[in-house]
């Protein structure tokens, strides 16, 4: 995961080199905050995708940032997520009641992530505008198992670390309106106690596109 962090940081950095010497265009004037909506599609990984091993593009994200000193901005993500999956003649016991149960079972949880966000911006005042960031916070997370009639669940909360890489791309001059391109990695202290196994400090990676409002 390091690997791939580094490489999209490389290509950010590419990015602005390549900005600097094209003189591309100005926006026409330098943000003070901005806002964001986004669709996300989450990617599931290590233990985390032994209990769901399906991307899904089921989710969003609301942000805010707002510049503090150059191109060093903070504010707040608001996330919801959902990431889900069927397997097939499984067997199932429930110690406690003396069941097993083979059948389909289908398992899915859905998380609301809430962030403090940092991030720099190069060339903030920029048509295109990348940025690395990390958000600090935590998660609610519902993790369910059905199994014909049964639902079973637990709830956990947990504290979460996601850095960031992306881009905002302007309209046009002067505009107010812009669309947002990012990719991070998110590491939680979250874990999933269900199906006889035991996943802890899941990870996961999220594709970011969406729209930004640009406040002068």
């Amino acid at each position: 995961m390091r690997k791939i962090f580094f490489i999209l940081s490389i290509l950010v950095l590419s990015a602005v080199s390549l900005q600097a010497q094209n003189e591309p265009a100005s926006l026409g004037f330098t943000p003070s905050s901005y806002y964001t909506f986004s669709w996300n599609t989450t990617f599931t990984m290590g233990d985390f995708n032994k209990w769901v091993g399906n991307a899904s593009p089921a989710g969003f994200d609301l942000g805010g940032r707002y510049f503090i000193n150059g191109g060093l901005a903070a504010g707040f993500n608001i996330s919801w997520q959902r990431v889900s999956q069927i397997y097939q003649n499984e067997t199932y016991t429930i110690p406690d009641k003396g069941i097993a149960i083979t059948a389909d079972n289908y398992r899915f949880t859905w998380m609301v992530p809430f962030q403090g966000v940092i991030a720099y911006h190069f060339m903030q005042d920029k048509m295109v505008s990348p940025y690395l960031g990390l958000g600090i916070g935590g998660d609610y997370m519902e993790h369910h198992l059905l199994i014909q009639e049964y639902d079973i669940y637990k709830t956990r909360w947990d504290f979460s670390l996601t850095p960031e890489v992306g881009a905002l791309i302007k309209f046009g001059n002067f505009s107010s309106w812009g669309g947002l391109v990012a990719f991070n990695y998110k590491w939680t202290t979250n874990k999933i106690e269900l199906y006889q196994t035991t996943s802890k400090n899941l990870q996961m990676l999220n594709l970011k596109v969406g729209l930004v409002l640009i406040v002068r």
